[in-house]
């Protein structure tokens, strides 16, 4: 049976009626369920105009010759420099021979599905069988799983697939069709060498001067080019052969039918001598003088935006206008050819982010301009960071307060649940890391440390060190400069876990003392005696990670050391926590007395430990996150007691609560204890499926 069966008799598939015995003497008849699949033909349309490379589809038609037996199959992969005309080329030909693949031809853009620079797979072949009929509930879960039954559903069948914007052969293998009678054509900027001696290259060459010349010749129309063939030609000059670049010229001229080319032409010129940037950046400055106001202002704005994309709040925060005009402007630009919008953000392409960068400068000298730009997506940022933040982790300290919102552009939508304000934080993690560098080089220091606090929780449940501690480092520099003492305890504390997380002890250990030592000259205020015991938590904190490197290494001694200065530490913060009525401190400290507990292997305190904190995390609101991670380190305990009947349903607990909040994190390593908990029971395929699922996450998550 096959994920298209919905119907069963005696074991057996049935179309029909389906006949079922309710009770004795009552029989209920169903229709059946009958599904057809059409297939689908999701090329997207073709250019408008096109021109030459007829030798490139000769080859792309030979290679449309079935490669005989086997499940291979053949690939022409289409390589050149951006802008260069790939993808109007291989839509092209798969429009031509879409009739020789009746069971369907697509189209994939795997920078749709990009994230941080790296395609989710999981998701391309989510959506390619569902277009080949697999309904979503068929769909496996697993990406092993949707690979192989992307194999079982094209196994024999002609396909054509179009995959644009590949940078790598691994990124195309799992995408191929498990049949010799398909086509695949990617469209990459460099060759993709280890799709294997089957795989054809074809190498996409800038058109010569006569072509583009006749591409700007359809695209400004017979009769308009046909009035001064010297300027097209020296149009044609300017775009060097790429049609994108000829595409924006010629739109540029149709929108002002009354300049002649002549002017435009020798417009172009002049820039180009004298700013002595490639040609198509002559283009982008026409296009750029033909701007209004605002879409030029935000053109010169954009390269402020930190991360590899702005969406349309952040565009009006730039631009100070409300987000009706931010988005006239932003439409404007794209029409220009300035701005493309690709999965729910507005990119510049990176030559133009730069053309954009100096420009600016020439048009804001003294930079005040972009200063206050600067400022105000700094507001916005920190406002939805810290937004997102407290919904994902609920009330905790912080030393910096909360900004009210940005006059003129609206909060941004976080969702109602915390898994949707945290998944928010994972969505725009580039801006919000790269706002913290921004705010340090633009001055505003206290922005720098407002962030890095807001982005804690984010950190814990999506620990990216490397990301972490550049900005942490950069806080702590900014908490410097501000002489804000507070600010400085609570950054040190921040850097120094994803510097141990990584090894780097000796930092660590630098930043915790120094945090404990500034803790020590803050007053006797409640505020300020929550934030020392917090310094002195990440002391612990650090202790119990590097007693466990030492244990890992069969250094128990060393070990033995930290683990009793961890106790130590926790100890004494929880006292003053309890001192001070804070009851989510105080329980944290018994969570974190039980961590120590297991790493020196006594899972009988431990027990006793981690029931005590889930018992009083589960009596404070909005604690859910911290009364998961109690039940795991709780289930972790029982497991290795024999007790794993207990275990068993306090993991489910955990998982549900990771899964629902999105950690990744998280659910790796309850996954993980999920499978030795399946050994410890004999249940192999369950342990296997588990530890499956685990490395999946840390492979795709990092």
């Amino acid at each position: 049976m096959s994920e298209q069966t919905h119907n069963v008799v005696g074991g057996q598939a049935a179309v029909g009626h389906l006949v079922q015995a309710g009770e004795i003497g009552a029989v209920h008849i169903h229709e059946a369920r009958t599904l057809v699949h059409h297939p689908s033909f999701e090329l997207p349309p073709e250019k408008a105009y096109f021109v030459d490379r007829t030798e490139e589809q000769h080859r792309i038609t030979a290679a449309a010759v079935p490669a005989g037996e086997g499940t291979r199959p053949r690939i022409l992969a289409v390589s050149g420099l951006g802008g260069v005309g790939k993808t109007a080329l291989c839509v092209r030909a798969g429009h031509q021979l879409a009739d020789r693949y009746p069971d369907g031809a697509h189209y994939l853009d795997l920078d749709e599905y990009r994230r941080e620079g790296v395609p989710d797979l999981a998701a391309v072949l989510t959506d390619l069988l569902s277009s080949l009929g697999v309904e979503r509930e068929w769909l496996r879960r697993d990406f092993r799983g949707l690979v192989r039954q992307f194999w079982d559903r094209t196994r024999g069948k002609r396909l054509l697939l179009v995959v644009d914007n590949a940078r790598t052969a691994a990124e195309v293998e799992p995408l191929l069709p498990a049949s010799a009678r398909s086509l695949v054509l990617t469209a990459s900027h460099g060759p993709l060498y280890d799709l294997g001696p089957a795989a054809e290259e074809l190498a996409l060459a800038p058109l010569g001067p006569e072509h583009t010349a006749d591409l700007l010749r359809l695209l400004l129309g017979d009769r308009h080019a046909a009035a001064d063939p010297a300027a097209v030609e020296a149009l044609a000059a300017l775009c060097d052969g790429l049609p994108k670049a000829a595409e924006v010229a010629g739109g540029l001229a149709r929108k002002h039918p009354h300049r002649s080319l002549a002017e435009l032409a020798d417009r172009l010129t002049a820039d180009l001598h004298r700013r002595g940037s490639a040609p198509v950046e002559a283009v982008w400055d026409t296009a750029l003088a033909e701007l209004g106001p605002d879409a030029a202002r935000l053109y010169h704005l954009l390269p402020e935006c930190p991360g590899p994309f702005a969406v349309l709040p952040t565009a009006a925060a730039l631009l100070g206008r409300d987000l009706l005009d931010t988005e006239d402007a932003l439409a404007e630009l794209r029409t220009a050819g300035l701005l493309d919008h690709h999965d729910g953000g507005y990119r510049q392409h990176a030559l133009v982010r730069g053309h954009a960068r100096r420009t600016g400068h020439t048009a804001d000298p003294d930079g005040t301009g972009r200063a206050a730009a600067r400022a105000r997506l700094l507001h916005w940022l920190r406002r939805q960071c810290a937004r997102a933040d407290l919904l994902t982790a609920g009330p905790r300290a912080t030393v910096q307060a909360e900004l009210p919102p940005l006059p003129g552009v609206p909060d941004a939508d976080l969702g109602p649940a915390k898994a949707d304000a945290l998944r928010w934080m994972e969505a725009n993690r580039h801006a919000l890391y790269g706002a913290v560098g921004l705010a340090h080089d633009s001055g505003r220091d206290e922005d720098a440390v407002a962030l890095a606090e807001s982005l804690w929780t984010h950190f814990l449940d999506h620990p990216r060190h490397a990301d972490a501690t550049d900005a942490f480092r950069t806080a702590v520099v900014a908490a410097d400069r501000t002489g804000h003492l507070p600010a400085r305890v609570r950054t040190r504390d921040l850097l120094a876990r994803p510097l141990w997380e990584q090894g780097c002890f000796d930092e660590a250990a630098a930043a915790v003392e120094q945090a404990c030592a500034l803790a020590t000259l803050l007053d006797d205020g409640h505020e300020h005696r929550r934030l020392a015991g917090s310094a002195i938590d990440f002391r612990g904190q650090f202790a119990l990670a590097r007693g466990e490197a030492a244990a890992a290494r069969g250094e128990d001694e060393a070990a033995h050391r930290d683990f009793a200065a961890a106790r130590a530490d926790f100890t004494a913060a929880r006292q003053i926590q309890q001192e001070i009525g804070n009851a989510y401190g105080a329980a944290l400290q018994t969570y974190q007395l039980a961590k120590t507990a297991t790493a020196a292997a006594d899972p009988a305190a431990a027990a006793d430990l981690f029931a005590a904190a889930r018992t009083e995390f589960a009596a404070l609101p909005g604690r859910e996150r911290m009364t998961a991670r109690t039940s795991f380190g709780l289930a972790r305990a029982l497991r290795q007691l024999g007790r794993h009947e207990e275990a068993e349903p306090l993991l489910t607990e955990a998982l549900t609560a990771a899964t629902t909040r999105g950690s990744s994190y998280d659910e790796a390593r309850i996954r993980t204890e999920l499978a030795e908990l399946a050994d410890a029971t004999c249940h192999p395929t369950a342990a296997a499926r588990h530890r499956s699922r685990a490395a999946a996450l840390r492979a795709e998550k990092g």
